[in-house]
């Protein structure tokens, strides 16, 4: 784990060359202890994927369109090709019910072997391969939800931004998001939801992630899970999911502390105190919109319909 929080540190802070896909990779290393080799379990994959994408790209002339790599990603992803071995990448249903879904659910690796994936590990496995192909796009998060966001430069639709949900394909308009999942505009003012994010912002939210896999695995928040939240806050304040887990990382240090100082609060202790009003209030002005049992119904629904209208319509080509 400490390997994975020095690397993306350094890659955060700039001693080190910034890539989302060694990130992507490091998190998901630390969390099977080491038992995921980075080329022959990740980049050998990605490279066979890419060199697809490219002919594919090029034998369908789709240098015509600016967005024409995006437009052989998305074709890759949904639809069955020789390159994907006429599997795409559907989501992963399998745990999608369960009251405790497995961590690596989420894992681009583990999309990368099955072909299966949800809302996180199908974006960030386009966002890896776009970089790979030089291919302008960004992650972007809604409540409990990734997607891409690319701009829109052969004016395909009528705003400025594509923002594609790749369970299906669509381009869903900015406006149908932010009904769809509740947000406010505050939320999107600030950054937190609808914002495509920068490389470096990415690779923070992976840091986050290093932090939340941690959690998952040892079943505790800690120094190290404080340690990965605040640094991934230095680069991406506006994440929601980075404060709670620094919040909650301050609660068990104050708690441990205070155990050794017979709950006497020394200025250590205060010190800490005000960490955790700070943590709070930063929280608050990000404007978060809590999952509700009537959000997380619909987003259920959701993924079943759209896995279903992808199924038809490609039995009907």
């Amino acid at each position: 784990m400490y390997i994975a929080f020095n690397e993306m540190s350094d890659m955060l802070a700039g001693r080190d060359s910034l890539s989302i896909k060694r990130a992507v990779y490091l998190a998901e290393w630390a969390y099977y202890e080491g038992k995921l080799d980075y080329k022959t379990d990740f980049c050998d994959e990605i490279d066979r994927i890419v060199k697809f994408i490219r002919s594919f790209h090029e034998i369908n002339q789709l240098e015509s369109y600016k967005t024409g790599m995006q437009m052989a990603i998305s074709s890759y992803i949904v639809r069955p090709y020789s390159g994907n071995g006429y599997t795409p990448y559907t989501y992963d249903f399998d745990t999608f019910f369960m009251d405790d879904e497995p961590w690596e659910r989420q894992f681009v690796s583990r999309t990368l072997k099955t072909h299966k994936g949800q809302c996180r590990s199908i974006p960030w496995m386009y966002k890896i391969l776009a970089n790979e192909l030089n291919a302008y796009v960004s992650l972007a998060h809604a409540p409990r939800h990734s997607y891409i966001m690319y701009k829109d430069e052969d004016g395909i639709t009528p705003e400025e931004w594509i923002n594609l949900e790749l369970t299906t394909n669509a381009m869903n308009p900015s406006w149908w998001i932010k009904q769809e999942f509740e947000i406010c505009d505050s939320a999107v003012i600030v950054g937190t939801y609808m914002t495509p994010l920068t490389d470096i912002q990415t690779v923070a939210c992976q840091m986050a992630d290093l932090a939340f896999g941690y959690k998952e695995k040892f079943h505790r928040y800690d120094e190290f899970t404080y340690y990965c939240a605040s640094r991934s806050l230095e680069f991406y304040p506006m994440n929601p999911n980075a404060w709670i887990i620094r919040g909650k990382s301050l609660e068990r240090i104050i708690h441990d502390y205070l155990f050794t100082t017979g709950h006497v609060i020394d200025e250590y202790a205060a010190y800490l105190i005000s960490l955790m009003e700070e943590t709070k209030l930063r929280y608050d002005r990000t404007y978060m919109t809590e999952e509700t049992e009537e959000i997380r119904k619909r987003r259920i629904q959701q993924a079943i319909e759209s896995q279903k209208y992808l199924q038809e319509k490609t039995l009907q080509k």
